[in-house]
């Protein structure tokens, strides 16, 4: 995957001068044929304690258990960060590095307690020298492999990753109990805002990029092959929704002139959904439905369990984000969070509609609030990734 440096200068300002334009003009008039996707007609859920949720700091990983309380710490480093807990919280995996300034990666795993104390030391499941040569025809020059972003499967047996290049990485997928790769021939260059399919037999990704260019949504059979369900997009996060029947995707707004000859398929911002029935992508591909439309950059698209989309949307200054929450059967978002640090992970929902995210505020406050913003408790500052572990399948 050839990297391109300067293109990718050229698409951070592009984006920025795009949501400069969209500051200065009136907000876009929400699509009349917006519709909420199929879960707006399921019954608000009760909301639901949240479980424990992971964070790194320091080179150290932690633990706020219950969510809300101070953290707890679980490991001492020397540089562990990334955590992804199993759904039953009897493991979590991290990216274990020698030490913090360096570039390479491993994924380690930390064993649980039936009261989340460590029990025995990690251990390494995967490291990058014994992934399969797969980057044999690349050019990432004397860019050392790491492993980046992983995930624990909802069925709790397997953890997904990239094997990391520039702008993505290669999406793999390993078994939890000896870190086996299940199909160490696939080359499938994916961005970081890859999701689960409840099943725990499916992965919706987009492709990655250092560029200006469209990528497409796709749908990973686990094991077997992906399918392509919505070609061409400026798809930067997706999400399963409908109880892994919808994939929904937020798109980047491409409709100016500044990309007018790159050849979108769709072009307009904001937030799609497309059927994929059980998990498994439609042939042909249906067309995706427009759930909200705007100018503007979003990301971060989570379905949340009362059956409310949430969204990211960024700032004419690229400084801050605002969570968006298209709540059941609203064509229009509200604000539910006004000043979300944009440089650093996106917000992570869990489960009774809770969010963990980092605050804009100087000492960067990790937050965990409910979809109202009603009860916001801080954490913890200096924190550099969190998690909570995927809802058992």
């Amino acid at each position: 995957m050839k990297v391109r440096r300067g293109v990718a200068t050229a698409w951070i300002s592009a984006q920025v001068a795009v949501l400069a334009v969209a500051a200065c003009t009136s907000a876009p008039a929400p699509n009349p044929d917006t519709t909420a996707p199929s879960t707006s007609d399921v019954t608000t859920a009760p909301m639901l304690a949240p479980p424990a949720l992971f964070y790194s700091k320091a080179g150290s990983l932690y633990i706020s258990d219950p969510a809300g309380a101070p953290g707890r710490k679980l490991t001492d480093g020397p540089a562990d960060s990334e955590p992804a807990p199993s759904p039953d919280l009897a493991h979590v995996a991290f990216i274990r590095k020698a030490d913090a300034s360096g570039y390479g990666g491993e994924l380690w795993v930390l064993d649980l307690s039936p009261d989340r104390e460590p029990e025995g030391a990690p251990y390494r499941l995967v490291e990058p020298a014994s992934l399969p040569s797969i980057y044999a025809d690349t050019e990432v020059g004397d860019v050392p492999r790491r492993i980046v972003s992983p995930r624990w499967s909802p069925t709790g047996d397997q953890v997904a990753f990239l094997d990391a290049g520039e702008g993505g990485g290669l999406l793999l997928v390993a078994y939890a109990v000896n870190g086996e790769i299940v199909s160490p021939e696939q080359r499938l260059f994916a961005d970081a805002g890859y999701a689960w399919a409840p099943d725990g037999q499916h992965i919706a990704w987009t492709g990655g990029r250092s560029d200006v260019s469209p990528v497409d949504v796709n749908v990973l059979a686990v094991g077997g092959d992906s399918t392509s369900v919505v070609k061409d997009t400026n798809a930067f996060s997706v999400s399963y929704g409908d109880a892994g029947r919808t994939v929904l995707f937020a798109n980047g707004d491409a409709s100016g002139e500044l990309f007018a000859d790159i050849p979108f398929a769709l072009r307009g911002g904001g937030v799609y959904s497309v059927a994929t029935p059980g998990g498994v992508p439609i042939d042909p591909p249906a067309a995706p439905t427009s759930l909200f439309a705007g100018q503007a950059m979003f990301g971060d698209v989570a379905v949340l369990e009362s059956g409310a989309v949430a969204f990211t949307e960024t700032g004419a200054d690229g400084d801050s984000k605002t969570i968006q929450v298209l709540d059941p059967r609203s064509s229009v978002p509200r604000t539910a969070v006004a000043d979300v640090a944009a440089d650093s992970p996106g917000p992570v929902w869990g489960r009774g509609d809770v969010v963990a995210y980092v605050d804009a505020a100087p000492s960067r406050p990790l937050i965990v609030t409910d979809s109202e913003n009603r009860t916001p408790e801080p954490i913890d500052t200096g924190v550099d990734a969190f998690a909570w572990p995927p809802p058992p399948r």
